[in-house]
This record gives C-alpha cells, structure tokens and sequence, in this order.
C-alpha cells in the first residue's frame, strides 16, 4: 500500500473528509509515518479486530495487510505466557488506557520472538474507545541485542522472575542489613514434586507452561518478582527479607504452598500440583548465604520424606542427620572394599503348581558394629552412585552362587534380582548382565530381574528398550512395589513385564481395610488379563494366604513361607519338590 493509499484508508478509517489540502496534507504526513516508520504499528476496533497495519508489521510478523485485517491478534500469540499474563494486559489496557511492557509472540514461520509493545486506547469526545493503537519493537533485532542481553542477565527468561544472579545479589545484601540491625531473614526452597513426571508424560514444552505458571503467581503473591527467583529445572528459591517471628514465617510457608492448591493448565490438561518447601533462618541457622541454602535445601528434602504439600524448617537434628550421612557413606565406601556384604535368600510359592518357583536374593550389610538395615543404606548408596559397584557385585555373587548350586545338584528354580533406577538406566546393563551370566554358565532362565514402578518411570523409553533388551537374554521381568507409584496400563502395555508383584503395605490390609483388598482383587484381575503372573509379597498368615487363593493370586513370598535365610539354609527351598509348611 502506497503512501496516497494509506491517507484514503485514514480518511475512511476515523471519517476525515478530504475534501480540504489542510486535511490531505495531514492525512499525508500521517500515513508516511505509518509506512515509512520501522516499528510495528496495529490499530483495532474496541473489539480487538484488527482494522489495518503497516508494512514493518508485515516485515516483523510475515503477516501481509490483507492476511491480518479482520483477524484477532491472537494470531501472534506464542503460548509463552500464562493466561494470568494476558488477564492483567486487559484489566490493564481497559483501566489505564495504556499498557506497555515486554511480550513474547510468534511469527507467521512460528518462531517465536521478544518485542516491546505499547498499547493505547483511543476515545471520541464522549470518552468512548474507538480503537486502540499498538506500536511494538522487535527486540530481536541487531540494535536491541544489548538491551536483550541485558534482560536475559536479570530476568529467568521462562518465568520472568528474577535470575539467580540477581537474587542472590539481592539475598547478600539483605544479609548484610540483617547484620546490622539483628532481624530476622527467611530463605524458603521450594522443588515442585513429581514434576519430572509431567515432562515425561505430556512433554516440555507442557512442563514449561506449568514452571511459568507457578512464576506467576509466586511474583503476584509476593509483590514482585525480586523477591523469588527459579535455581533451575523446578527449584525456587524464595525470600522473606522481614520476619518478626518464626511463627510468621511458618504462616508465610503455608501461603506459598497454597498457591499451587488451584490447577495449573498443561496442554489443555488440568493438573492439580503440590510442592515441599524447606526453610533456613537468618541467624538462627547460619549467616552468610551458602550456609542458608544449604540447610534451606536440607530442610526441602526432609519435607519432601514427609509427604505432598510439606514445610520444615532445618534444625540442628537435621545438621547432625548430615553428619551421620556423612559418615555412613564413609562406611559404605570402605565396607564394599572390605566385603563386609551379604546375601540372603527368601523362598517364593507357586499358589498354582504347590512348589517353590524360585528366591529372591537380598542385601545385608555386617559392619563390624552392627548388621546396617537396607532401608539405612540403600538411599544413601543411590544418592551418592555407590549402588553402581555395590549392584554389580550382587548380580556376580548370585550367579557365582546359583552355578554352585548346580553344581551341587540342587540350583533353584530362579533367582530374582533387585535392581535400583541407576542401574536400570546405566549404559549397556543388558550386555553386563549376559557377560556374567556367561561367565558363570548361568541359564539366563535361572536368573529375574525385579525393578520399581518408581525406578520404570524415571525414562520410560530407555525402560522400554532396556528391559526389552534383559527379556531377550531369557529373563524373567518383575515389576515390584506394584500399586505404590504411578500405576499405569499405559506403561504395562508397553513394557515386556512377566511378573507383578503386589506391595506389602496391600497385603497387611486385605483382612481389615476394604480399600487393601478392593487394589488387591483388582491387581490380580489386572495382571491375568494382561498376560502377567501376580506374586503377593510379605504374606505373614494363613488367614492373607487364603484370602489370596480365592481371588486367583499366582504366588506368594513372606515370612508364612520363610525369612531370608543365608545360602547354607537353602537347601529344601532349591529342591522343586513340596515344602514343610504347604504338604502335597
């Protein structure tokens, strides 16, 4: 459209006559503007229908005149912003007459691009909105690389809350007034739980909006966005610069965490989020920041052990819970050299053929103090990557003992082996696995391979292809704690899975709560209908025993039938005959 075109479409537009030069001449100098200047220019209704634009519009966006007259601009909307962000542009826009600020929008090629808008109303002499006017500025563009580097250094470009560097520059001059003047300071970590499950499941770009969406009503909630900031992945760091008392801030802790109480859009699904929250107190838990955080993470973990939607504050319990730590991976370190490690065997039951169908081999750990239990060391050995070594000494031991047996004359039916999430996921597992086995002639058939719905999912596609790759060795796939993850028949589809065994807290119940025995009968259902064998574990009584036989349970595995029993005490298990305790 040329410069004469553009004053007859101003004419038609705002009702100028002209008829007068003092008019053309106007309407001239306004229309060169319009398409002589380099920033986007839009003009509406007061609906929001867009009326005309100019040629830098069409050279920002790819949009010509004739594609976006009588569209909404909604057609340059990125997604980027949560729809607080566009709720308050309008309220805004509506109340003021003005809106100006930094948005984020996508091109007709869908690449999405930061541009500084100004938005304005325009009112008839009655004070009535005729139109609105927006005027944006590609900060894409080579002359403002500066002012965008410099956003990107004080903003989280995701959420728009402060970046770490800020905060934290903020956080160390707080601390420096609190020294002076001795008050109170707050430094809350919150890490929103089970979120890597939603970028699993639903993709980043999904888990992007969720994080923008928590920014946002984090700044909202706490008058500005300097006052928070995003460390990185889904840990917030919060603070509260004045806190006259403890109990003020426990009351501020439970204000945060409410905000997640209402759900959250992730590509178009509702989903209702929780957090744990730790939190350190200047002076009282330390005075320089590194100390803050770290005790404020130490207390986000421990309320994160507590359950959804959890606060601690760290205490000195805490700072000696770390020092134990400490001092147990020490232990754990020199008592893998020492071989101070052993294996126990429990029987498992064949409720359909009455014999023995295999064992389990299970860890115990004689320090020369005390025999360590494995929920003490367990964690500690998968926190800090020592269950790599300590997984793979287990498998060598159990087929170095299941190829004594058979040489013996009496190996076991099978024998199952427990394997954490970092094993499962550990480069070439599956090829680790057949080298041993061929080392100690084991028949792959001999041997399963028990792993957590937990540790599944933590990448279903490499869970996937992994146990697929131990299936084809010829080994027998269990799914343990059944019921207590993130139960699903999409992932059971998909995974070469022979066996789930049904968790013990269900089994406790069946007797005495309708709810135990109601997720008990269903399992059971679920996995004959899914092709799968179901293993009851932790059977104490002959009353859980036969509640399980009249509903179809495959097996059983408990102290009914036997503890853990070291090699040596094995024998009448590893014979395929009957057992004392279930007579022909």
């Amino acid at each position: 459209m040329q410069g004469d075109d553009f004053a007859g479409r101003f004419g038609e537009l705002f009702g100028c006559d002209e008829g007068t030069d003092r008019v053309r001449r106007a309407l001239q100098i306004i229309s060169t503007v319009f398409s002589s200047t380099v920033e986007g220019i839009v003009v509406t209704d007061p609906r929001g229908i867009i009326r005309m634009v100019n040629p830098a519009f069409s050279s920002i966006t790819g949009y010509s005149a004739d594609e976006a007259a009588g569209r909404n601009p909604r057609i340059l909307k990125s997604d980027r912003h949560p729809p607080e962000f566009y709720e308050s542009f309008w309220r805004t826009l509506i109340n003021e007459g003005k809106w100006e600020g930094e948005i984020w929008n996508r091109r007709k090629s869908g690449e999405v691009y930061p541009e500084w808008l100004c938005c304005s109303a325009v009112h008839d002499e009655k004070g009535n909105v005729t139109d609105y006017i927006a005027v944006f500025n590609d900060l894409s563009e080579v002359h403002f690389k500066d002012a965008q580097i410099e956003l990107r250094s004080n903003v989280d470009q995701l959420t728009g809350l402060s970046s770490r560097t800020v905060f934290y520059s903020r956080l160390e001059g707080e601390l420096e007034r609190r020294d002076r003047d001795g008050r109170r300071l707050a430094l809350l970590v919150l890490d929103i739980n089970r979120f890597k499950n939603i970028n699993d499941s639903l993709g980043h770009f999904a888990g992007d909006g969720v994080l923008q969406q928590v920014g946002a009503r984090l700044s909202r909630h706490l008058g500005g966005r300097d006052r928070a900031s995003r460390i990185g992945g889904d840990d917030f760091h919060i603070l509260i610069p004045d806190a006259p008392s403890v109990k003020e801030i426990a009351s501020g802790a439970e204000k945060i965490l409410s905000l997640l109480n209402d759900p959250v859009d992730a590509a178009g699904n509702r989903l209702f989020l929780s957090a744990s929250l730790g939190i350190a107190v200047f002076p009282d838990d330390g005075r320089t920041a590194e100390t803050l955080l770290k005790k404020a993470d130490m207390a986000m973990h421990k309320a994160k052990e507590l359950g959804i939607s959890n606060y601690r504050f760290f205490t000195g319990e805490l700072g000696e819970q770390a020092s134990s730590k400490l001092l147990l991976e020490n232990s754990l370190r020199a008592g893998l050299g020492r071989g101070e490690f052993r294996l126990v065997y429990q029987p498992k039951y064949d409720l359909r053929e009455d014999r023995v169908s295999g064992m389990e081999a299970l860890l115990r750990w004689h320090a020369p103090d005390r025999v360590i239990p494995p929920w003490e060391f367990i964690p500690l050995a998968e926190e800090t990557g020592l269950i790599l070594p300590l997984g793979e000494w287990v498998f060598r031991e159990v087929c170095r003992q299941v190829s004594q047996w058979a040489s013996e004359g009496h190996p076991p039916p099978e024998v199952a082996v427990n394997l954490s999430a970092r094993q499962l996921h550990q480069e070439g597992l599956p090829a680790f696995l057949k080298g041993v086995m061929d080392e100690y002639a084991v028949d792959p058939s001999r041997i399963g391979i028990e792993i957590t719905e937990s540790g599944i999912m933590e990448d279903l596609v490499d869970s996937v292809s992994v146990l697929s790759g131990i299936k084809d060795l010829g080994m027998t796939v269990y799914v343990d704690d059944f019921g207590t993850g993130y139960s699903s028949l999409n992932y059971l589809k998909r995974l070469p899975i022979d066996v789930l065994k049904i968790d013990k807290s269900f089994v406790d119940g069946v007797l005495t709560d309708r709810n135990d025995a109601a997720i008990t009968r269903a399992v059971i259902v679920l996995g004959r209908s899914l092709g799968m064998s179901v293993l009851a574990e932790g059977v104490e009584t002959r009353d859980q025993l036969e509640f399980l036989r009249q509903n179809g349970c495959d097996g059983i595995q408990g102290y009914l039938l036997s503890p853990p029993l070291p090699p040596e005490d094995t024998l009448r298990f590893r014979k395929t005959g009957h057992t004392p305790l279930f007579p022909a």
